[in-house]
């Protein structure tokens, strides 16, 4: 039987170092190279990113691999902008999608074991066992959960496969017949919730969306994440977009009032208890986040409500 044609995106911004391990790690996974296309996407990197990228590329181009491209944006279009605007470069024969960040390393049967988990075609996203990168014992993330009543997310890491609401875009394999029905990834969540948004509405075709812990991919991320007043602003407007997005119309009113009594004063206490006090600027991020979910306002900040600004 044929291997599934894999079209590896990964998106990239000022990380050439970690991204060239990202791509020597792909050289080590044990699948048909002559069956993988990899695109990397460069969200107008000011390091030297493309040297490093085409020195790999140059490396990689006499073993075999079904296409190698490079791909330059202008501008920062965001984590999921770009995931979005390089969808169109991806070959229109291939089967799966392998959604990849820049500082990840997969282990070498990572790959194969995702194409497995896709063997049943009722099945639309796979999702690896994200492990921290020097503490390879410890998850990252794993399967992802929905209460579209309480508007809450929640995780779990269950030891066998199973399916779940969402996994992480770090490192996901996603069928392209469902890829390409839902529209791809919304690049309007511009830097976070961009996945989520991907597995519910592949659910909502009726396909499962699995974790799989048999597949292990290493991230090198802080534990908890990095936190700026950016960051907080974009993970509390997507997290409300989407669930404007897949939460009832009748019920999105009340899902708004319940945030506004109820985890909005419980989200700015924990801000409170994490600084040891106000601060300023993730208070004003976390009011314009829900001011401009409220509003519906979508893509980059404006510049005029950047947090901070």
């Amino acid at each position: 039987m044929t291997a599934p044609v894999v079209s590896v995106l990964v998106v990239t911004l000022n990380n050439a170092d970690e991204l060239v391990a990202c791509l020597e790690s792909l050289r080590h996974a044990k699948y048909p190279r002559a069956r993988v296309e990899v695109v990397v996407f460069d969200n107008g990197s000011t390091d030297d990113t493309g040297r490093r990228v085409r020195e790999c590329y140059a490396k990689m181009e006499p073993e075999g691999w079904r296409r190698l491209l490079l791909e330059r944006s202008a501008r920062n279009l965001g984590a999921f902008g770009g995931r979005a605007e390089a969808a169109r470069l991806l070959d229109p024969e291939g089967d799966l999608l392998l959604s990849l960040d820049d500082d990840v390393e997969l282990a070498p049967d990572a790959l194969a074991v995702l194409v497995a988990a896709l063997d049943d075609p009722g099945v639309g996203v796979a999702g690896a066992r994200i492990v921290y990168h020097d503490a390879p014992e410890e998850v990252a993330s794993a399967a992802g959960y929905l209460n579209r009543w309480l508007g809450t997310f929640s995780e779990a890491a269950p030891a066998a496969r199973t399916p779940c609401d969402f996994v992480s875009s770090c490192g996901c394999l996603v069928r392209r017949a469902a890829f390409d029905a839902v529209g791809g990834f919304d690049g309007e969540y511009f830097t976070s919730h961009g996945d989520v948004d991907l597995c519910l509405k592949v659910r909502a075709l009726g396909l499962a969306v699995l974790y799989e812990p048999a597949a292990v991919i290493r991230h090198k991320v802080a534990r908890g994440g990095t936190r700026s007043p950016e960051r907080v602003y974009y993970g509390y407007r997507n997290k409300l977009l989407l669930l404007r997005k897949h939460v009832p119309a009748w019920w999105r009113p009340g899902l708004f009032a319940l945030y506004g009594a109820l985890w909005l004063p419980r989200i700015l206490a924990g801000s409170v208890g994490r600084h040891g006090g106000v601060s300023g600027p993730e208070v004003r991020a976390i009011l314009r986040a829900l001011r401009d979910a409220a509003l519906d306002r979508r893509g980059e900040a404006r510049r005029s409500t950047r947090p901070g600004g």
